[in-house]
């Protein structure tokens, strides 16, 4: 399993580069004492000359994430019937150059990653809704350079515990973070010696429970006390075509407690969250900024292959850009519009339809009118 990276760095007080060219300097000058020691020559250095940026000012002091809602590129269960052509290449291509733009990319992972487990869910004599991505399509989110994708929904365990210990397995053979199980509640990475933890949350069967607010508190303070940022991933609220609306309320789904998302993603914030993502109605639904910090309470689908409903709007498959500083304040954020085509495919959406209907709902439901755009 990953293991959790439990130091706090602290700043860098230059980079290799910049100081090897103000020693040039210095020695050009004459100005160099061979003899003193490095730890004053530093302090020396500090008090007299100014450190050389060697990248665009203010790009070393934030951080982008390019974010995307529900991900399943196809499923052998059933029936291999479900799966995408292979021959023809990821079916995330065209969204591959946008992705790319940022330091970090995370989304919600809706299947387990196994070529063998055995089904698990129990559908009775409806459809069953259980996916099973094999290894080798699950490779598109590593070509794709995904570094986290989360385990807290209601698919994760659709193949049992052993569903769930493949996928953390092929997940950590390929270096992706995770979190939101029992088995692996939260997890880091580090970027440009910002230090970022992760965790998830949903209400569903080995899940970190969204609906326990004691256990949403202490797993973000305890994370807060260990990391510079804190970003929490949620799978929440009710689902379908009528669901766009964020209420005020708890929602209830076929008789599920689906949680109170609004007092859930600004209790992460209250309790240390710097970036709360949404995902689960499968429709999107609209942004605000508490305390200078981005909630998104859902992304949609994004690249969910053959078994889902992708009549308008779950067909509206956004790309958020979001970028902070180290210290978690936003700073931008753009939306770029894509489409799933077909059977589950993210095409450019030249319409804006994703842009336009989370400005409409992020000022509709929470006066945001700061909602962006992406040029693809």
């Amino acid at each position: 399993m990953l293991k959790l990276n439990r130091l706090k760095s602290g700043k860098v007080l230059f980079s290799f580069n910049g100081i090897l060219l103000i020693v040039l300097a210095q020695l050009l000058l004459g100005s160099l004492d061979t003899g003193t020691s490095k730890s004053k020559r530093l302090v020396s250095l500090k008090a007299t000359v100014p450190i050389i940026r060697l990248h665009p000012p203010g790009l070393e002091d934030t951080l982008s994430f390019s974010i995307v809602g529900d991900l399943m590129v196809g499923s052998s269960y059933p029936s291999t019937y479900y799966l995408p052509p292979y021959d023809s290449g990821t079916i995330l291509q065209e969204a591959l150059a946008v992705l790319q733009r940022t330091d970090l990319r995370i989304g919600n992972l809706e299947s387990c990653v196994s070529d063998s487990a055995p089904v698990f869910k129990s559908c009775g004599t409806n459809q069953c809704f259980a996916f099973r991505t094999p290894v080798k399509f699950a490779q598109w989110y590593k070509d794709a350079g995904f570094d986290y994708l989360n385990l807290a929904n209601n698919h994760s365990f659709d193949f049992g515990l052993k569903g769930v210990n493949n996928t953390l397995d092929w997940l950590q053979a390929n270096n992706i973070r995770t979190s939101g199980t029992p088995q692996h509640p939260t997890d880091s990475i580090t970027v440009r010696n910002t230090h970022i933890g992760f965790v998830s949350f949903a209400p569903h069967s080995n899940c970190l429970d969204l609906n326990n607010d004691t256990i949403v508190q202490e797993y973000i303070t305890d994370l807060k006390t260990r990391f510079d940022l804190v970003v929490v991933f949620f799978h929440g609220g009710a689902e379908g075509a009528s669901k766009m609306t964020t209420p005020r309320t708890k929602e209830v789904f076929y008789g599920q407690n689906r949680g109170n998302v609004r007092h859930f993603a600004r209790l992460c914030v209250d309790a240390g969250a710097d970036l709360v993502i949404g995902s689960g109605p499968h429709v999107v639904r609209g942004m605000e900024v508490y305390k200078e910090k981005l909630i998104a309470y859902s992304l949609g689908n994004f690249s969910t292959y053959h078994q889902f409903n992708l009549k308008y709007p779950l067909n509206i498959a956004p790309l958020l850009q979001v970028t902070i500083t180290k210290e978690g304040r936003l700073l931008d954020n753009k939306v770029f519009s894509f489409k799933q085509e077909g059977e589950g495919i993210p095409k450019p959406d030249s319409a804006m339809t994703a842009f336009r209907t989370i400005r409409s709902l992020s000022e509709k439901d929470f006066g945001f009118k700061g909602v962006n755009v992406g040029t693809l």
